[in-house]
């Protein structure tokens, strides 16, 4: 007779992509996972109703797969590159670490920066967000080393939604905007695979917004499932899509009623009625310097500020100003005649016409015409919506973009253009249309409001990189040199990763002509990259990479970067290790969350092979590296989630010891309770099957996950 078989549920977390996160269970057979399974336990609080899409479903064939590397390895042969045989030989954890700690504390003792300015330790993640969530401790000793050059990307300003990423920042104070899909009754997809790549929460919006009867156009050049799924295809020709877009600005412009815009929105929330001097920039008031607007009611010029306006649009108006160029430099107008900038936009977009576009497109003659006659109709000018009591514009259009459109040329042109249209018919930010998720760049990132400023021209505060004859920052500080090239990159921790990061790579075999000669990190760490095949000079950046002087890849598997690598750790995989991360609120693109909170991941099979927890990892390095107590402090000020200390609680750890990661996320776990309850103790969290569940402010934890 066969013996039953111990059966357990184990929930866990899902955040291997953007999309995410999702909540699963892992179903447990005598020691060994069989099976991922939705968390419906989660149904009212998680937007997916704690469904999780097929790519979690590959944790398992992930976790026994045949080719993971089980234990660490040391390169024994000191060439480097594709066609050279790494040699990797097993060897124990303590000569892996005794290997690592010697070369850190090489590379300290001569300094954290080289003799360029450049930092001497690197590190390179497959993503900006998504490698934090499961890397454990490891950005605390990041931070307790100092400097590091985030330059060398993984492929972020190739493959990512790059442009969104800055512009979205500056126009809609978001990393990342989509559609008010409950709310929005048409679409225009342009490359935006989100049947394919939107994850459960997107998919299912979109299908019931579909069912209701939402409208959506897909355009590209393929027919994609999400094309296939909508009420239209257009297929576009490659990289046109800016030309289709700045036709329907026409179209809006030149073809349409003046009513049937938003002309209030563009009156009293945008700069379209900013008068413009003859270089090109706004005309200002000579004693405050304040840009001007030509006010119809007391038909003179008057700062954009003054109370009780209405402000014209266009037509030509002459006035005594001053115009500011670059590096303040000043025009005096007397008797000027100026426009508008809305009048200037008009003449700026007359060549783009449908007729153009579709030629440019390769498309059918007169859909430009009957698209935007529908985009417009189905925006509901004027219409209103109440939200909790507070009556807010209606403007259910949206348009989104994929990578393709976001990446390349065209890419800045079309997210003008779409920012534009929404401008046009008064749909930024309001029910119905394009709302912004997350901010990465503009502070504090706690939420979006929070980092709303007024600037003194009247719009939104961005923290551009100077660029100013006495600011600019002509000596680049990392190898990409995004404070030097790209003002709007800012310089916040997720800055580097937008700054163009192929230029680490071009820089090291040309470095520009007056600068620090761009030279290969001391040290380099890798995890979830893998450059050598995610760039398209693949054989020019793996070169590069031959170059590092030494290398630490945690590897999963042998792959083409790791190929260079000098020591490998393969740390254990998502099942089998442990890590709390915030969950909730609006910064995972579709999945909008009723509430705020932790998700905890545990283990629940034991570790393959000898493989660690990659929290046991960074501690290791902290305490080789010399930095133990350095790398304590950063765990007590939240590099590992939250905040052990704060004015309710106290679960601090003990600076001058060593923790392991169960004690660590033990910690954490507590102050992740008492963040939420204002400091009233809660169930254990880690080592129990129980859920310890607490709500407040419209938040939730759950001690493992969400509640089996």
């Amino acid at each position: 007779m066969t013996a039953a078989k111990a059966v357990k549920k184990v929930p866990q977390y899902c955040y291997q992509c953007v999309a995410g996160p999702d909540l699963y269970t892992v179903k447990v057979e005598d020691g060994v996972a069989t099976e991922i399974e939705p968390n419906f336990s989660a149904c009212e609080v998680h937007p997916g109703a704690g469904k999780c899409c097929v790519k979690a479903f590959g944790i398992i064939q992930k976790t026994y797969s045949p080719n993971r590397l089980l234990q660490p390895m040391k390169r024994t042969n000191p060439k480097k590159g594709r066609e050279e045989d790494p040699s990797f030989v097993p060897i124990s954890w303590d000569e892996a670490f005794d290997i690592i700690g010697a070369k850190m504390q090489e590379i300290r003792a001569k300094g954290l920066v080289n003799e360029h300015g450049y930092p001497r330790a690197a590190a390179s993640f497959g993503g900006g967000g998504i490698p934090t969530y499961y890397m454990g401790t490891f950005p605390a000793f990041l931070a307790a080393w100092g400097p590091v050059d985030f330059s060398f990307g993984g492929g972020q300003g190739v493959s990512c939604t790059h442009s969104e990423h800055l512009y979205g920042e500056l126009w809609h104070r978001a990393f990342t905007v989509c559609p008010d899909t409950p709310n929005c009754n048409y679409v225009l997809s342009f490359g935006g695979n989100i049947e394919a790549s939107g994850g459960v929460v997107a998919a299912w919006r979109h299908g019931a917004a579909r069912e209701r009867g939402m409208k959506r156009i897909q355009f590209e050049p393929h027919l994609s499932v999400t094309g296939a799924a909508s009420a239209e295809w257009v297929p576009i020709r490659p990289k046109t899509d800016a030309a289709f877009l700045f036709s329907m600005v026409h179209v809006l412009l030149h073809e349409m009623p003046r009513e049937s815009l938003d002309i209030s929105f563009l009156k009293h929330h945008t700069g379209s009625p900013y008068l413009i001097g003859p270089n090109g920039f706004y005309l200002r008031d000579p004693a405050t310097k304040k840009p001007l607007l030509w006010d119809l009611k007391r038909n003179a010029a008057v700062s954009f500020d003054t109370p009780d306006t209405d402000p014209a649009l266009d037509g030509s108006f002459t006035l005594d100003a001053i115009e500011v160029g670059a590096d303040e430099q000043t025009w005096t107008h007397n008797g000027f005649t100026a426009e508008t900038a809305f009048g200037k936009l008009i003449a700026r977009v007359q060549p783009y016409t449908p007729e153009s576009a579709e030629k440019t497109c390769d498309i059918r003659e007169g859909t430009v015409r009957r698209i935007a006659a529908e985009y417009v109709e189905f925006a509901q000018v004027g219409a209103t919506m109440e939200v909790d009591g507070e009556t807010l514009p209606f403007r259910p259009v949206s348009i989104q973009f994929g990578r393709t459109v976001n990446n390349g040329w065209g890419a800045y042109e079309c997210c003008y253009a779409r920012t534009l249209l929404a401008c046009l018919i008064g749909g930024l930010e309001v029910p119905g249309g394009t709302l912004g998720t997350t901010v990465r760049l503009n502070r504090p990132a706690t939420t979006r409001q929070a980092s709303v400023k007024i600037n003194e021209d009247g719009f939104m505060y961005y923290p551009m990189n100077p660029t100013d004859k006495a600011n600019w920052k002509a000596k680049p500080a990392v190898r990409n040199a995004h404070v030097t090239m790209v003002p709007l990159s800012a310089n916040s921790p997720w800055s580097t990763a937008l700054g163009p990061t192929h230029f680490s790579w071009m820089f090291m075999k040309e470095s520009p002509e007056n600068w620090p000669k761009v030279t290969a990190p001391d040290i380099w760490f890798c995890y979830r990259t893998n450059p050598s095949i995610s760039f398209w000079d693949t054989k020019e950046v793996s070169k590069r990479i031959a170059e590092f002087p030494f290398i630490v890849a945690f590897a999963y598997d042998h792959d083409e970067t790791n190929h260079m690598a000098d020591v490998l750790l393969p740390e254990c995989t998502d099942i089998e290790s442990t890590q709390l991360i915030r969950i909730g609120g609006s910064k995972f693109v579709e999945q909008f969350w009723d509430h705020e909170g932790f998700a905890l991941r545990q283990p629940a099979v034991k570790p393959a092979g000898d493989t660690r927890d990659f929290t046991d990892i960074a501690t290791e390095l902290a305490v080789r590296a010399g930095l133990l107590e350095k790398y304590n402090e950063a765990l007590n000020r939240g590099a590992a989630c939250v905040r052990l200390k704060a004015e309710d609680y106290d679960f601090s750890l003990d600076t001058s010891k060593r923790h392991d990661a169960q004690t660590i996320w033990e910690h954490t776990c507590r102050a992740a309770s008492a963040e939420l309850t204002g400091g009233r103790p809660a169930t254990d969290w880690i080592g129990s099957r129980k859920t310890a569940c607490a709500r407040a402010r419209s938040r939730v934890c759950h001690g493992t996950c969400f509640p089996n």
